[in-house]
């Protein structure tokens, strides 16, 4: 291969969505940019390879798709032939095509275990999956017609990333990528809390609220949450239950506005309790309420969200 073209070679391996390992760049370097004269059919490959490369930074992704797909079924002994298939996930990566990246990314990773770039690959089967999920629940159809399932299916990719890979350059953004998927499910509780306050739907209020308490300690527990649990206890009369959120409230909050209220709020919870009881109905709890009248997701420590 001619220097030039060997000089734009090395050139265009690294740039930004494409990381190639060292030991391939060493690879194509002792391969085809030696004064050796190389096999016809590497360096048919060799200049495959750069003319793809050459269109996907381009974005003629058409063409670096066709010369990708070209390369990857040259004969394995041909050098560049397993990076030219990860080559050509990344160009279905960048035509938005997310669904054949993954699987894409997949096949990689199964032909090639131990290759330099399998933590690369893995991590991009994560991004398409992020890509893959609702970037905007506002613009959603209504709430009941909502499907997450991208989102959480995003998130465990993220994980498993994560926690296989802790170590990889990749490892911040896809913190990043798995916190904004918290983010979103925790939009989207947060929108079907207020779809049920604003039919006063209490029961689904507690129930919903109660979820997102325990999965969500470090951002759903604010005092706007708790004083909406607490007026939904009051509505379904579980009146020693609102007793004790406003407690807890007064303890968390020593300094805002809950612990100011929290004495007048739970004299009057204690007044209609005794009034209840004097009239012989149940004046802390109802007589029948459902399991999640039990939890009390106040007491959750703070943590990372689940």
């Amino acid at each position: 291969m001619p220097r030039q073209a060997c000089t734009i070679l090395a050139a265009l391996m690294p740039l930004g969505l494409w990381a190639c390992s060292g030991a391939l760049l060493a690879m194509v370097s002792v391969a085809g940019c030696t004064p050796e004269v190389a096999q016809p059919v590497q360096a048919e490959a060799q200049q495959l390879y750069l003319d793809a490369m050459e269109h996907l930074q381009g974005g003629s992704l058409i063409e670096a798709e066709q010369e990708f797909q070209k390369l990857a079924k040259l004969p394995s002994y041909v050098q560049l032939t397993s990076l030219a298939r990860l080559r050509l996930a990344d160009t279905l990566f960048q035509a938005r095509r997310y669904d054949e990246a993954i699987e894409a990314y997949h096949g990689f990773v199964q032909r090639h275990e131990g290759n330099d770039n399998v933590p690369y690959a893995t991590f991009m089967i994560a991004k398409a999956n992020f890509e893959l999920a609702p970037s905007d629940l506002w613009i959603m159809p209504p709430v009941h017609e909502l499907d997450l399932s991208p989102v959480q299916q995003a998130r465990n990719e993220l994980e498993r990333f994560i926690r296989t890979y802790p170590r990889s350059r990749f490892a911040t953004e896809a913190l990043a990528l798995r916190d904004r998927c918290i983010e979103l499910q925790f939009a989207h509780t947060s929108y079907v809390i207020d779809f049920y306050a604003q039919r006063q739907e209490w029961i689904g209020v507690v129930f919903r609220m109660h979820r997102a308490l325990q999965a969500y300690p470090t951002r759903a527990h604010t005092p706007a949450n708790y004083r909406l649990l607490a007026a939904a206890y009051e509505e379904l009369r579980w009146r020693s239950r609102a007793v004790e959120l406003w407690q807890a409230m007064a303890q968390r909050w020593p300094r805002g506005a809950e612990a100011a209220l929290a004495p007048a709020k739970i004299r009057a919870l204690q007044q209609q309790i005794e009034a209840a009881t004097a009239r012989g109905e149940p004046g802390a709890m109802p007589a029948e309420t459902p399991p999640t009248a039990q939890i009390k997701p106040e007491k959750v420590a703070d943590a990372e969200d689940a």
